[in-house]
């Protein structure tokens, strides 16, 4: 059946179309003021209010009771929305969010004039050239047009090419570094895609020759050293150690699962372990003598000698540091790229100008007052062939998104200065550093659409 669309209605000073299929709700849209539409999760938050789930009522009974008044569903905000409207299976409404994202999105094939950073309701230039079919036209904002840039001017996107998008920066909530994950939304667990800052208004678009990629993936390390006493210190506070162990002295820490408390235990028993220290360790008296005992020979010579040279020089032996490497944390992937443009007419050079300053665009911070400075736009990176296919011979770029945190160009990249009759520099180079917003998680890399590839 087709998906019967509701009238739009107002939602917190917004306005939303909702779809049903089968009298069962499968999908909202949000539509702007300007008649853009954009396809919203059904299980965002915004719908969770009394106001919202009334609304939701409203429009079910509207579009598929219809004039049937006598069967219309009564409104109770003691109910939650489940029990008041019937909703399509998760995956019904996911393969809908999908296509409806696919519809709306303004590299979908439906206005197919390449506007070359003009406004989208502005014909293209008799001259160009370019196979418009891979150029879509369109407007985003609400306030102004969304841009499309390329170089060259007659690239074949049916080749291996970069895409460059800028969205506006945006913030639902206070901690956006987490992988895809399984919550629970409406009673029900769903799969939520990972977190990010890219916000539904897209600013515009710049197709460019594959570059030479590269990525590298890291995680911190680092040296950590702990002697005898600091072991059993440590052993202590976690509430794991012989003592706690033995006679019951502390609680088990909080900290660990019963699922990881049963590994460790394996672990001690695989490696015969008894306990954390292993052995013969430092007692809290012998460690009081050798502090007293280097305070001392500190004060009788007037040099400052440590635990570890005292034992050297009076007994041939150093506190063991026990030195070992511990995970520290992720971290954040950072890429580089050159693109060197030669302006092959006035058209293709006045193209290079204006997508260099797209970019200038989206890396300046935007003032607001004397106190507060907005977020720079963020982006999206993506080696593609064609409209939709993503390359799986090399990495993909954090859905987060990036940070252009690096715009270099050189307009006279041979050394000495080379320009037309316009002033327009024969050769430009340009180089970019952008630095993804959030690290790469196990969850994201093993995503089923980075199956037979190299991931992230």
């Amino acid at each position: 059946m087709t998906v019967a669309r509701s009238k739009p209605v107002e939602i917190n000073g917004k306005k939303y179309s909702f779809g049903f299929e089968d009298g069962k709700l499968l999908s909202v849209v949000e539509v702007s003021a300007s008649g853009t539409q954009t396809a919203i999760d059904l299980d965002s938050e915004i719908f969770d209010s009394s106001d919202a789930r009334e609304s939701i009522v409203n429009a079910f009974n509207q579009t598929v009771k219809k004039g049937d008044t006598n069967s219309y569903v009564e409104f109770d905000e003691d109910k939650s929305i489940t029990d008041l409207v019937t909703f399509a299976s998760i995956e019904e409404r996911r393969v809908e969010l999908s296509r409806n994202q696919k519809k709306f999105n303004n590299e979908a094939a439906t206005m197919v004039e390449y506007t070359s950073g003009k406004d989208s309701n502005t014909a293209p230039e008799e001259d160009t050239y370019l196979d418009e079919t891979f150029f879509p036209g369109y407007v985003e904002s609400e306030t102004k047009a969304t841009k499309v840039f390329a170089y060259p001017l007659d690239i074949s996107l049916e080749q291996d090419h970069m895409k460059i998008t800028k969205f506006k920066y945006v913030r639902a909530d206070i901690n956006l570094s987490k992988p895809d994950r399984v919550e629970k939304k409406l009673f029900e667990r769903v799969n939520v895609a990972g977190d990010s800052m890219i916000g539904n208004q897209l600013m515009g678009s710049i197709f460019l020759p594959m570059p030479k990629p590269t990525d590298v993936n890291a995680a911190a390390w680092g040296k950590s050293e702990l002697n005898s006493a600091g072991l059993l210190a440590l052993g202590a506070a976690a509430g794991t150690d012989r003592v706690g162990g033995l006679f019951g002295l502390l609680p088990r820490n909080s900290q660990i699962t019963i699922e990881q408390q049963k590994e460790i235990d394996k672990a001690k028993k695989d490696q015969a372990r008894g306990d954390l220290t292993t052995g013969g360790f430092l007692g809290p008296g012998q460690s009081t003598l050798n502090q007293v005992n280097t305070g001392l020979a500190s004060f009788l010579t007037g040099q400052e000698i440590d635990q570890d040279t005292f034992l050297a020089r009076t007994g041939g032996h150093v506190l063991n540091p026990n030195a070992e490497m511990l995970f520290q944390g992720p971290s954040i992937r950072d890429f580089s790229f050159t693109f060197t443009m030669i302006a092959r007419s006035q058209k293709e050079g006045k193209e290079i100008r204006n997508l260099i300053r797209f970019l200038k665009l989206g890396l300046a911070p935007k003032f607001r007052n004397t106190t507060f400075l907005a977020n720079p736009d963020v982006f999206t990176l993506e080696y593609k062939r064609g409209k939709t296919e993503h390359l799986k011979t090399v990495n993909r770029f954090n859905p987060g998104g990036l940070a252009l945190t690096r715009l270099a160009v050189d307009y006279a990249p041979d050394g000495y200065w080379a320009a037309y009759r316009d002033s327009q520099p024969v050769a430009v180079k340009m180089d970019l550093n952008f630095t993804e917003l959030r690290p790469i998680y196990e969850q994201d890399q093993m995503k089923p659409v980075l199956e037979d590839s190299v991931g992230y």
